[in-house]
């Protein structure tokens, strides 16, 4: 095998080095990077929060390969054996080289290859096969040969004409927009530098530990930055890139994107206009900050952006949106309140709704021990004072989208409706635990109070969404929270940095959030409630545990929830939302669950038309019960303005928890009704 292998790789350097598409200079591994693997290994054997954990040769080497060939596209089953056998460690990095060497000049072949096909495509009766394309091949056999790589190739680079044709409805300029984009995959696996490889290689090694624990080379780390800038001066989105398509990872609370209601979590972006007037270039196979510097640009400025939901199923219900950029100020960020007016039962009730996109802090300030620091619990504590002045008569949390922040900001504001007391536990990597919380201090606010989450809701909102929860002094109400319970910390090494998971959130109760999250008293189908989002989505995520509870006083405000349940739960049956919601979810389960797409023009489109229909008649058939216009065709909804439904849907959602509430309130009165006097 390994001669037969000798004599493959031979005859494809020859074959690669005469075309044209070929230009990469051999890539080699600096001095440098054995020191950094070793230094990798020996913080994270001595400080990572789990210990022990078996990472051997063939764990690491299967893992790179993984990263590099997930779909199992490129190598055949020999070529994986063989090169899954024949590192001798994971210090031999001229070996990892060679593979990566490998892998690139079989992708330039292959994509050679797809050139050949598109160029030789002449019409649509060549789109017309009997043959499938699998969805997802993860879990495939890999193919025995070359020949079949190719052949696979070639159904793959058909399918994907006709994704662009069924949108473009132009077979050259169909085919114009596929042979450029396969020239911008050449381009980039050209452009990848020693670095690229080391971090591909270094994090193929630290993904074994957990999700959160990342390498970050000098480059990466310059990426990562210009990121986190985006999330701040752009459209307020954190984006990263998973088999070649960039991902909304983030939406930034009040940012640009955020407010639009044009972005969700998981939603892709294929095309980019830095400017309205420009032509979207296709930005597949693109390298992450190169993305990043086109939909980047001055405030006040428009960038176009070509983008597939995340529930659907392939290119062709995808939609361009406009988003003006802009600065995300901290007062975009801040706690902000609003009313909800709702009667029941005979009268009128006034609930304060406090909005917390973030747990924020002025850090710089707090340390120079300025009294007028700019915090979350501080602007809380501000709001609450307002709405007791005007006597609601219940408040809502809002933590939908509220992916954390100061771990210091989150127990403070636990103080303001808990008082004094324990509100998480933190596990130190050797094993100690410290409870943290305030020793003393009163109530600020002792009224009814429910917390609002959904999948969202992440790290410190679901430190003080369970300890709401625990301390049962208000329900939660929505969706499960996203379910992170875990600390990073950043350390320097010798070329570039390491993040890792050092510390483990636990409630006063003894339960994680970690992987299960918190669990909502009532749950709300209007909420977002992703299952592609979330802890438990993530490869090697630290499974859930639990420790012994601290001692805490719960209080008596969260009784007869099952009750509370079964009046919601009549009120949503009864709702337009609800079914609207339910329909859209049984359509996308339908799409996004088929094995295999066929490689077919004809059915294609017959399929499509069928989906478009089905979409249309599921938003006009709500549109016309709240009383809206229907839209003549599938054209006008794309058109359409998705904020007019964000808004509705908004009012509705906030209206249900607002009688969730009031239910609370009136079965926890002494003299409380009986069950049929709600509704």
């Amino acid at each position: 095998m390994i001669g037969k292998l000798s004599k493959f790789i031979f005859v494809l350097i020859s074959l690669l080095l005469s075309l044209s598409i070929f230009g990469n200079e051999s890539l080699q591994p600096k001095k440098e990077y054995s020191s950094v693997i070793s230094e990798i290994v020996k913080i994270l054997d001595k400080n990572h929060f789990i210990k022990n954990i078996e990472i051997t040769k063939k764990k690491v080497i299967d893992n790179f390969l993984l990263s590099l060939d997930k779909e199992k596209i490129t190598f055949t089953s020999d070529e994986y054996n063989f090169y899954s056998s024949n590192v001798k460690s994971i210090y031999d990095l001229e070996e990892i080289f060679k593979i990566y060497d490998d892998y690139s000049k079989r992708s330039l072949e292959l994509i050679s290859y797809q050139l050949e096909m598109v160029n030789r495509l002449e019409n649509l009766d060549e789109l017309n096969t009997t043959e499938f394309v699998e969805k997802d091949r993860e879990d495939a056999k890999r193919f025995d040969s070359l020949k079949e790589i190719k052949n696979y190739h070639h159904l793959l680079i058909k399918n994907e004409f006709i994704n662009i044709f069924l949108s473009d409805d132009n077979f050259e300029s169909s085919k114009s927009k596929l042979i450029k984009r396969l020239k911008n995959r050449s381009k980039t696996l050209k452009r990848i530098k020693s670095d690229d490889i080391f971090s591909l290689f270094a994090n193929a090694i630290t993904s074994l530990y957990d999700p959160h624990t990342n390498y970050l080379s000098p480059k990466s780390q310059e990426d990562f930055e210009i990121n986190m800038s985006l999330s701040l001066e752009g459209i307020g989105a954190i984006l990263s890139v998973e088999d070649g398509i960039t991902k909304i990872i983030r939406l930034v609370p009040g940012g640009p994107a955020d407010k639009s209601g044009l972005l969700k979590v998981n939603d892709k972006i294929v095309g980019v206009a830095s400017s309205p007037e420009k032509e979207l270039e296709d930005v597949r196979d693109w390298r992450i900050d190169e993305v990043v510097r086109l939909i980047r640009g001055p405030k006040n400025t428009k960038v176009k952006l070509e983008i597939i939901p995340n529930s659907a199923s392939d290119d062709v219900l995808g939609r361009v949106i406009e988003i003006t950029r802009g600065l995300v100020k901290l007062e975009d960020q801040a706690a902000k309140k609003k009313n909800v007016e709702i009667y029941s039962l005979n009268k009128s009730y006034n609930i304060g709704i406090i909005d917390l996109p973030a747990f924020y802090m002025d850090f710089d300030a707090f340390s120079r021990n300025q009294f007028n620091y700019k915090s979350s619990s501080k602007d809380v504590r501000n709001i609450l004072r307002e709405l007791k002045e005007e006597q609601v008569d219940g408040v809502i949390l809002d933590l939908r989208g509220n992916s954390g922040g100061s771990l210091y900001e989150a127990y403070s504001l636990a103080k303001l409706f808990i008082g004094k007391g324990s509100v998480v536990q933190v596990m130190e990597s050797n094993g100690s635990i410290q409870p943290l919380g305030h020793t003393r201090g009163n109530q600020n606010y002792d009224g009814p109070v429910m917390i609002l989450v959904d999948k969202l809701s992440a790290s410190a909102s679901e430190i003080l969404a369970g300890a709401f929860q625990d301390y049962k002094r208000g329900l939660i109400v929505g969706s499960n929270t996203f379910g992170k319970g875990t600390v990073q910390r950043l350390e320097t090494l010798a070329y570039g940095q390491l993040k890792f998971t050092e510390q483990k959130f636990y409630r006063v109760s003894g339960k994680s959030t970690q992987n299960l999250g918190v669990a909502p008293d009532i749950f709300l189908p209007y909420v977002f409630d992703n299952e592609e989002v979330g802890e438990m989505s993530l490869e090697n995520s630290l499974p859930y545990d639990d420790i012994s509870s601290v001692d805490f006083k719960p209080f008596d405000s969260t009784s007869n929830i099952e009750m509370i349940q079964n009046f919601s739960k009549k009120r949503v049956s009864d709702s337009n939302l609800n079914e609207y919601i339910k329909d859209q979810k049984d359509q996308s389960f339908v799409e996004l669950n088929k094995k295999l797409i066929p490689v077919n023009y004809l059915v294609r489109k017959s399929e499509k038309k069928a989906q478009e229909e089905k979409r249309l008649f599921i938003e006009n058939r709500f549109r016309v019960s709240q009383g809206l216009k229907p839209f003549l065709n599938f054209q006008d909804f794309l058109d359409s303005d998705p904020e007019e439904f964000n808004e509705l849907s908004e009012k509705i959602v906030l209206e249900e928890a607002a009688r969730i509430l009031i239910d609370q309130i009136n079965l926890n009165k002494p003299n409380r009704l009986s069950s049929s006097d709600f509704r």
